[in-house]
């Protein structure tokens, strides 16, 4: 099995991960919950534009959707808790991204590390428990404590301040295209980390 290695670069005093996509190969679970929910209105969520949506949280997507399809009497908390409960269902399907996780151990101890996500807390909890993330990341900041969600840079930029490092000393790792564009808005270096997976 060939070893996949992503680089970090050599002059960040800070590391930055999103996690679903990033560190957790959760995206194709997020995917199906989301057409799961919307089966009862008939609505099949291609799998490009979810793509090309990841980072934005749940509730903001909802609204996209329902927008871009036209959907009449549209029950959005429904839809929403239809998603999270299908989500948290199949959370066993969710796998660690490898070769993120080998950067994450590897600099454990070495350099401050945070994660930048727009999941909801109750989700980050329940996956940081099933995978020990905790013994290796401390700081995590997620949809519920921010105010505006990516493409915009306050995600990332309470992570920077949680881990005491200057934006532009930090590296964030992300998959999706909001995410690079929140990272790059904060003044922060990006690995896109699906041009190595």
């Amino acid at each position: 099995m060939q070893t996949i290695n992503i680089p970090v670069p050599s002059d960040v005093k800070g590391l930055i991960f999103d996690m679903d996509g990033t560190i957790l190969d959760s995206m194709p679970l997020h995917h199906d919950g989301y057409n799961h929910a919307l089966a009862r209105y008939g609505i099949h969520y291609p799998r490009d534009i979810f793509e090309s949506r990841g980072g934005i949280p749940t509730r903001d997507t909802m609204s996209i959707i329902q927008e871009d399809y036209g959907i009449v009497n549209f029950d959005i908390e429904r839809a929403l808790e239809d998603k999270k409960a299908f989500v948290e269902r199949n959370l066993e399907r969710t796998q660690m991204i490898e070769p993120v996780f080998e950067i994450i151990k590897d600099y454990h101890g070495k350099l401050p590390m945070a994660i930048g996500t727009g999941s909801n807390r109750r989700v980050v909890n329940e996956l940081f428990e099933r995978f020990s993330l905790g013994q290796y990341i401390e700081h995590v900041v997620t949809a519920t404590e921010v105010t505006q969600y990516k493409p915009h840079p306050e995600t990332f930029l309470k992570c920077a301040e949680l881990i005491g490092v200057r934006p532009v000393d930090c590296a964030v790792f992300e998959d999706g295209k909001p995410g690079i564009q929140a990272a790059k808005a904060a003044g922060m270096k990006v690995v896109d980390v699906t041009k190595y997976l």
